[in-house]
């Protein structure tokens, strides 16, 4: 697989981040343009989204002191929510971006390249372009699955409300525009001769909140797969270490245990990157799953029954594959084990046995991300914050009543 193979399973991801102004690689574009996303791209979105938060927040302040009813509030709860978890989980990577550009620069250099008649007459090759393919169709697919959630949830949440007021105007020949969240402005925006520059602006904070999670988790997950696709490749080469020759045999050996100490450095690196966000990312979950169910069940409008169920599955999809690919990066880092006990090991020297058992002895200890050690992002934690959110449902749903 080429460079530009490489490049390509990652372009949706680059696009998402670049706009939302965080740069994945130093490559040159345009001066002026680089200048403008490296410095000022990134605060531009941060503001556009969080004066419609800070709206929303003066909303809820106000619907408090005037008895709005508990239902109206919660409907704008999750929004909020999503909002400034989307705003952390980007917030830690543009911080560590010099990171961020040394780990994609790494896994890219590192990333197999084979000629195709080779990987034809070769089975070892050929085993590997397997488990190369397997590993980008199954990042191709997360993509492809997150991309069509959010974009249902930006229908849902976006278009739905227009197409009710054109209804309306329809019906009663009163045009009232029906805006896709309640937001407090300092003046009155039904009757506003420019409310269609105020949707717009709610409709950017809404993609701006999809580029940032679509972005951050997106390369989450490219991360995980790449490097475990890189321990299973390692583990082949494990498990076909020991060579005729006892020198050829050490130089193998060599090269091993460097890929190994590579790849346990791109995992510290990668938890360096995530480790934070990923902590504010599971307590958020719970709740945000916590709130869209919630809204389900007491929502009275079928267009905002529309809308949360995909926000649910928005969150549901987004933290269920987090704890999936954590959970797979650790397994397979684990497995290098197994495959040095599968290689003729018995046949090597006594250095080279004795090395192969200090390797197995490393591989014991999984290579795992954790939500700033205080939870290793596996199925495990998926399962926690699931019964965490149905406590949380339960006890929400009682109080209502």
């Amino acid at each position: 697989m080429s460079g530009k193979e490489f490049e390509k399973t990652l372009k949706l991801t680059k696009y998402a981040l670049l706009i939302s102004g965080i740069k994945t690689s130093e490559n040159p574009v345009n001066k002026t343009v680089d200048y403008f996303v490296d410095h000022y791209l990134y605060y531009c979105n941060f503001i556009a989204l969080y004066t419609v938060l800070i709206g929303e927040a003066y909303w809820i302040v106000d619907g408090i002191q005037n008895g709005t009813p508990f239902i109206e509030i919660s409907l704008i709860s999750p929004c909020i929510t999503i909002s400034v978890l989307s705003t952390v989980k980007s917030w830690f990577i543009y911080l560590n971006k010099e990171i961020l550009i040394r780990v994609v620069s790494k896994l890219k250099d590192i990333h197999p390249n084979f000629d195709e008649n080779e990987a034809e007459k070769s089975v070892g090759i050929a085993i590997e372009r397997k488990i190369i393919k397997k590993s980008m169709k199954l990042l191709n697919s997360v993509q492809v699955l997150l991309l069509s959630i959010y974009v249902l949830v930006v229908t849902a949440f976006c278009l739905i409300p227009v197409m009710l007021s054109g209804y309306n105007y329809h019906k009663t020949g009163e045009f009232v525009v029906i805006y896709p969240y309640y937001v407090k402005y300092p003046f009155d925006v039904y009757h506003s001769s420019v409310w269609y520059l105020i949707y717009i602006h709610q409709v950017w904070a809404t993609v701006i909140v999809i580029f940032f999670v679509f972005g951050c988790d997106t390369l989450f997950f490219a991360l995980c797969v790449y490097i475990n696709m890189h321990f299973h490749l390692l583990g082949l080469r494990f498990e076909n270490i020991v060579s005729k020759s006892k020198h050829e045999t050490e130089r193998n050996l060599r090269k091993a245990i460097v890929r190994h100490q590579e790849l346990i450095d791109l995992v510290d690196q990668s938890e360096l990157l995530f480790t934070k966000s990923s902590l504010f990312n599971i307590v958020m979950s719970s709740i945000l799953i916590c709130l869209s169910a919630f809204n389900i069940t007491v929502a009275n409008l079928m267009a905002d029954v529309i809308a949360f169920i995909t926000f649910l599955l928005m969150s549901l999809s987004q933290i269920s594959m987090v704890c999936y690919f954590g959970d797979l990066l650790m397994n397979s880092s684990v497995e290098i084990n197994k495959f040095i006990y599968n290689c003729p090991w018995y046949e090597a020297d006594a250095d080279s046995k004795r090395t192969l058992f200090l390797v197995m002895m490393r591989s014991q200890k999984a290579c795992r991300l954790t939500a700033w050690k205080f939870a290793v992002l596996n199925l495990g934690a998926f399962t926690t914050i699931l019964s965490r959110s149905w406590s949380y449902f339960a006890l929400l749903k009682t109080v209502y009543k």
